[in-house]
């Protein structure tokens, strides 16, 4: 018997709506498998990441940290500063030297890490450089991390050469005295490195303008002191002020220009402390015995005690002609002593004019002068923007927050190495 027309058509639409509620199922069943798939590709991702920090975590990070030898300078004590606030437990640590060892060396000894002196005995150094090629082939460091020229250069190419995964330069200076091939090679080097660590804005800036560093590689982390060394007593001036300058014996800390400037103020009492030493020594008392100066100018060499200098002197100077941050500011603002820098590189992100210190023009003999004469006029004052250096630089460049600030860069980078 035939259907009638509208039976048909009745039939169809079931069809159709069963076809449809077949499909709406289909799409909901895809939907639902889509969700289990992200959930387990999201569960998958986090147990992955879970597994390698564990693996990260089972073993230590090998550090080779490269430098030109263990003296008394502020590259070499932030060095040594940095080695004993590392987590050791995290880092491996081994220091290597170019230019032989130096009046720190014990001091480093004291660290217990692993450390290989070398002596460069040509200019071109390639011994120098198969040595430390050879020391990092068979340790396989994970970060290389170089400082100071002879450092830089020789541990960055021998580094490069071994393959090492991950490497890294601290540049502590603006270094006005060096030349084009220096600041060649510099650039060169700077592309096989991962990151290069600038101790003040003014040295990244100058990294870029002047050695035509990329910026994107610059991060800066500024050098940070100890505070528990340094305990800053109240004194009154003494008698005779006595006058403090701490730093090697070389063209840059501008000692010729103090004296000077110490001979426009013979009519005042004072006296003046040298800590240091330096291929300049002869010559700068050469200086003073010509000026008449001998009976108040003391060269003391290289010191160990620089904490009991620093509690002793009464006003602290730095005329310097260029500096990267000056960890010896950084130490006398924490002691709260008066002091009389140059204006120049990092020195100004510690010092503010007149307020926690005098600032002065380098190699302007009659402003230092003129600066050295009002600070020893006015002892009150002085001693009050030495206390409010002590605060600013408690906030800013404490030992601890320049240590986590290198720790973070080291993790880091080796997460982006997470083969390593």
């Amino acid at each position: 018997m035939n259907e009638s027309r509208g039976n048909r058509k009745l039939r169809l639409f079931d069809n159709l709506e069963s076809h449809e509620r077949s499909e709406e199922s289909h799409r909901v069943q895809m939907r639902s498998l889509a969700c289990l798939r992200m959930r387990a590709f999201h569960n998958y991702s986090m147990l992955s990441n879970y597994l390698k920090s564990q693996n990260m975590g089972d073993e230590k990070i090998k550090i080779v940290y490269i430098i030109c030898n263990f003296a008394f300078g502020g590259a070499e004590r932030f060095l040594l500063d940095l080695i004993k606030h590392l987590n050791l437990e995290r880092y491996e640590v081994h220091i290597l030297t170019i230019m032989g060892g130096g009046p720190l060396e014990k001091e480093f000894k004291d660290l217990n890490v692993r450390i290989q002196i070398f002596k460069k005995k040509t200019k071109l150094g390639l011994g120098i450089l198969w040595q430390i090629y050879c020391y990092l082939k068979r340790e396989k460091p994970q970060i290389v991390h170089t400082h100071l020229f002879a450092g830089d250069t020789w541990g960055r190419i021998a580094a490069i050469l071994a393959g090492a995964p991950i490497i890294i330069s601290t540049e502590h200076n603006t270094n006005l005295d060096e030349g084009l091939l220096k600041r060649l090679i510099k650039r060169i080097l700077s592309y096989k490195t991962d990151k290069i660590v600038a101790v003040s804005n003014a040295v990244s800036d100058y990294s870029i303008r002047v050695d035509k560093k990329k910026k994107k590689k610059i991060l800066v982390i500024p050098n940070g002191i100890c505070f528990e060394k340094f305990v800053p007593k109240a004194k009154k001036f003494e008698h005779i002020p006595i006058l403090g300058v701490i730093g090697r014996l070389e063209i840059q800390k501008g000692h010729a220009y103090l004296f000077q400037a110490l001979n426009l103020v013979k009519d005042i009492p004072w006296k003046l402390w040298l800590v240091g030493e330096g291929s300049l020594r002869k010559k700068l008392e050469k200086q003073v015995k010509e000026l008449s100066l001998e009976e108040r100018v003391s060269f003391l060499g290289a010191q160990y005690n620089v904490l009991e200098i620093l509690q002793t002197i009464d006003i602290f100077i730095l005329p310097s002609l260029w500096e990267g941050l000056g960890i010896a500011v950084l130490e006398a603002a924490a002691m709260a002593k008066p002091i009389i820098a140059s204006k120049v590189g990092g020195i100004p992100e510690i010092i503010e004019d007149k307020k926690t210190g005098l600032l002065v023009e380098p190699k302007k003999v009659t402003d230092l002068g003129e600066a050295i004469r009002w600070m020893l006029g006015h002892e009150n004052e002085a001693n009050e923007m030495g206390r409010c250096a002590r605060k600013i630089v408690l906030e800013k460049f404490d030992i601890e927050k320049m240590v986590k600030e290198y720790e973070k860069l080291y993790e880091r980078l080796m997460e982006t190495n997470i083969n390593l």
